[in-house]
């Protein structure tokens, strides 16, 4: 069986552009700057290709990046991402022409190199970007069953996507040996619950206040619909006092689970919405890359999952 890498374009660029950058001190004039040389950056890059191509004994790769003109999730919420406004490194933009150049890296209209990623992993015959391909299942243009894919990059956002999946950089055991895990559709799918509850403090969105990663991970592991109910203080000196009691009642109903949180930290359904919006990403059938149609997710994709 042959195998095929699906690579994150953005993170290789990104660590390659880093590592080629230094700071360089002029001690006669006392100046310190960044420089960067790009036949290095260029060397760093193709030395992490060769040893994912080969650590992973894969007969071939393609790279994605992420549309440096439009992102949808702006459209969702036009604060996506506005928190990230520290330095980047300075080949940055030269690295990703560069394997734009040399190793045909693309992308999509408006979408994150993470939603291409997962788009075509999801894919019945991950050859998504055909028109067969939306056929689904079975189409003899599009199944693929000979070649096994590997997604590798190294975002967590990663979890959401069923399949097979090498973080780069950390799934190599000590002995050198390149490792894949597999990510069950049942792991992608609670991982993205999770992240709806948890939010996301690295793409600038916050969640559900007063839910971290453990807590949202308790929520989802034993889901239960918090429900208003009055009651009267009984001591202390607000006795006699009307306050509101939440009790828990268990369903397997996720996103009433999830939305009772929200309202009980005083949010709405429309929050928990945009959150579980910003922490998908897109999966097979809901991008078009012909007509750059999308799909947003809907609350209804949650049926049937954990049963």
């Amino acid at each position: 069986m042959k195998t095929h890498l699906l690579i994150d374009g953005d993170v290789i660029a990104f660590s390659s552009a880093a590592a080629a950058q230094m700071v360089v001190h002029d001690r006669e004039s006392g100046w310190m700057t960044h420089q960067a040389n790009a036949t290095v950056g260029e060397a760093i890059v193709e030395n992490a290709l060769w040893t994912l191509k080969m650590g992973l004994k894969a007969d071939s790769f393609e790279v994605i990046i992420t549309d440096p003109e439009d992102n949808w999730r702006r459209s969702v919420d036009d604060t996506y991402k506005r928190n990230r406004t520290g330095e980047r490194p300075m080949l940055l933009g030269y690295l990703k022409d560069y394997l734009r150049e040399k190793h045909g890296a693309y992308f999509w209209p408006g979408l994150e190199a993470d939603d291409v990623l997962s788009v075509k992993m999801t894919c019945p015959g991950k050859t998504c970007g055909s028109r067969a391909c939306r056929l689904g299942p079975g189409c003899p243009e599009c199944d693929a069953p000979s070649v096994r894919f590997i997604c590798v990059g190294r975002d967590k956002d990663f979890k959401t996507i069923p399949g097979l999946h090498h973080t780069w950089k950390s799934d190599v055991s000590s002995s050198g040996v390149y490792q894949v895990r597999e990510v069950s559709q049942w792991e992608a799918d609670r991982f993205h619950m999770i992240q709806t509850l948890a939010g996301d403090a690295v793409d600038g969105f916050a969640g559900c206040p007063g839910l971290g990663m453990k807590r949202a991970a308790e929520v989802i592991d034993n889901p239960v619909i918090l429900v208003p109910e009055r009651a009267v203080k009984t001591r202390g000196v607000n006795k006699g006092e009307e306050t509101v009691k939440w009790v828990s009642e268990p369903t397997r109903d996720y996103w009433a689970a999830i939305v009772s949180q929200y309202r009980k930290a005083g949010k709405t359904e429309a929050d928990a919405l945009v959150s579980a919006r910003l922490a998908r990403l897109l999966r097979h059938g809901e991008y078009d890359p012909e007509t750059e149609e999308l799909t947003l997710w809907t609350p209804e994709k949650l049926r049937g999952v954990g049963a």
